[in-house]
């Protein structure tokens, strides 16, 4: 009986040595992934070389976890060992994947009986250079019948570590990647679209509540795009870890969509003062990223754990003053919130690691976004709304006016007219007011033409046209040759009629289309619309010929004048006013260098 105790003793001591001793994963022909299994860990171990690992591993006692795990906020190295079998007589070709990317060191050690292989991954190593280029790190391993390899990966990163190692034959692990993208690029595509749309709608309003909910979308797509991995085969580590501001700066954009929405400048100032400080510290976390990626992340999730229920708080408040507005916010922060808690307490290691609960904050921002585009939506469909009621309380008020005044109308018949007539008689007088101050406001008193300012008004109408259809468009300046000498030999009250004539010359030898103006004491200007700058010189000269032959009688004096004149055209779309005006002056100035009584381009 005593011999039986002891060997049942001794199978019982022995038991967990043979449990521990079994492989961790198993490989068969009916499997092709391994998604469930355990592995031993050691956090920071003393691993000078490739060669003390196993000893190392024997020699301490390694923590047992599963496949996918959830560690928390810790920078140092963790090593994680798996053992696999090949169960069967044929090779084997798989697939370890890391299923998250952001960790910047994923280093395997292969012991096998060649010896050691390792091989380096993560963010530290460009997409371009892995043996896998995906975005999660992945290795491809080889087994030989019956054999058996000991897989030890050392992992570290700047941020929370979690994930989950899978093991996955080539074709398996191309159709989930495959399908992940897919589903990804839905998501962005939804995103981007809800951009666009209300994007126009701020080019159309020009609120700025819109251009808030833009940017808030842009920031959170891109911080998606980041956090799986689709910018990576265009950036290093790190431009990953400054690209990190985008959280910052979306909850910012946050901040000021609510403040926006919820009216809390209006309706709650005291709140609004408190929103803002939060915008500063947001600016703090930001500038906190850019100097240690690794306490300025973990700052920014500690704020985040604050702003959110802020935001609660004024949606809260918001209710006595808009409660549908105030309930479409409330739905979609607390559908944001539930994700991101999620994500936060499973980067704090409080919750076991699982894929879904890392796209758990995707989707709860896709229903957030929406449900705001919708609250963005209902705002417009307010202000239709009011916007009618005022329209109908106007007509309801003119209806019931008119009705006053039709009632005492009857009896008050000839006064009424009487005061009809003076009013007509005082708008038409206003109205001829308001046509004489526009004339004056836009033509020069002198000779009846545009002055500068109204020219420059129809310059710029014309470039826009331009540049729109691709015409042609030149511009000359004129400016009467030594017309001092005219002013000093025959008085001002000549030049002044000198200057009428030359505007009446002007109007006579150029085309109804042109624009001419004033646009200085002896200086004018012409535009001429889809005129090529060989027509329009032809135009000027004629116009310059006309004038140096033309007699100008005055007090039974006859006085010859000459003009010289500048000209140039439309050069590229980018072109502006000043500057083609600037290159006319120029031709000008040539013109007046070289003798005057002629036409320069430029």
């Amino acid at each position: 009986m005593r011999w039986k105790q002891r060997y049942f003793f001794t199978i019982l001591f022995l038991l967990p040595l043979f449990v521990c001793a079994q492989p961790h994963i198993v490989l068969n022909n009916e499997k092709d992934a391994y998604t469930n299994f355990e592995m031993e860990l050691l956090v920071n171990p003393p691993i000078q070389s490739a060669e003390e690992i196993k000893n190392i591993f024997a020699s301490s006692l390694p923590k047992r976890l599963k496949n996918n795990f959830a560690l928390g906020y810790d920078t140092r190295d963790h090593w994680f060992h798996i053992t696999v079998l090949n169960n069967t007589q044929s090779p084997k070709e798989l697939i370890l994947e890391l299923t998250e990317q952001f960790h910047k060191k994923v280093d395997l050690y292969e012991l096998g009986k060649d010896g050691v292989h390792i091989e380096h991954n993560g963010l530290r190593i460009p997409l371009q250079k892995r043996s896998v280029e995906t975005p999660n790190p992945a290795f491809r391993l080889h087994f030989n019948p019956h054999e058996r390899k000991e897989l030890y990966i050392d992992l570290a990163s700047n941020y929370s570590l979690y994930g989950a190692f899978q093991l996955k034959s080539p074709q398996r692990f191309m159709e989930d990647v495959r399908r992940l993208t897919h589903l990804y690029l839905i998501y962005f595509g939804a995103m981007l679209s809800l951009a666009l749309y209300n994007l126009f709608i701020f080019f159309y309003l020009r609120r700025k509540v819109y251009l808030y909910y833009v940017g808030h979308v842009l920031l959170f797509t891109f911080s998606v795009a980041i956090y799986k991995g689709f910018l990576l085969p265009y950036i290093d580590m790190r431009l990953y870890d400054i690209s990190q501001i985008s959280i910052p700066l979306f909850f910012i954009l946050l901040i000021l969509f609510s403040q926006q929405i919820l009216k809390t400048k209006e309706h709650f100032p005291r709140v609004h003062m408190l929103l803002n400080a939060f915008i500063a510290v947001s600016i703090i976390s930001l500038t906190w990223i850019l100097i240690d990626i690794h306490d300025g992340f973990y700052f920014m999730n500690v704020t985040a754990a604050v702003i959110l229920p802020m935001l609660m708080f004024a949606s809260l408040l918001t209710t006595r003053k808009d409660k549908t507005v105030a309930t479409i916010y409330l739905i979609a922060l607390l559908i944001f919130i539930a994700g991101m808690t999620s994500i936060a307490i499973l980067a704090l290691g409080l919750i076991d690691y699982s894929p879904w609960i890392t796209n758990i904050p995707m989707f709860a921002s896709f229903f957030e976004i929406v449900l705001f585009s919708l609250l963005l939506a209902y705002r417009i469909n307010k202000m239709s709304q009011e916007s009618t009621r005022a329209r109908e309380e106007l007509i309801r008020q003119q209806k019931s006016e008119k009705s006053r005044l039709f009632q005492e109308v009857a009896a008050k018949t000839q006064a009424l007219n009487q005061a009809k007539k003076r009013l007509e008689k005082e708008l038409e007088e206003k109205k001829l007011l308001e046509e004489h101050l526009k004339h004056q406001a836009t033509t020069d008193s002198m000779t009846g033409l545009m002055n500068r300012r109204a020219f420059i008004d129809e310059f710029d109408k014309e470039l826009n046209r331009a540049r729109r259809t691709m015409n042609p468009l030149s511009c000359l300046i004129l400016d009467i040759d030594h017309f001092k000498q005219v002013n000093d030999s025959y008085g001002h009250h000549i030049g002044d009629l000198v200057i009428k004539r030359i505007a009446e010359n002007m109007k006579e030898h150029t085309r109804t289309i042109d624009h001419i103006g004033r646009i200085g004491g002896e200086e004018f200007a012409i535009l001429m619309p889809e005129t090529h700058l060989d027509d329009a010189y032809q135009i000027a000269d004629r116009l310059r010929d006309f004038v140096s032959r033309y007699e100008m009688c005055f007090d039974r004096q006859t006085i010859h004048i000459t003009v010289s004149i500048g000209i140039t055209d439309l050069r590229d779309k980018y072109e502006t006013i000043e500057s083609i005006l600037q290159r006319a002056d120029a031709a000008l100035y040539n013109a007046k260098r070289e003798g005057r009584n002629r036409v320069c381009s430029l």
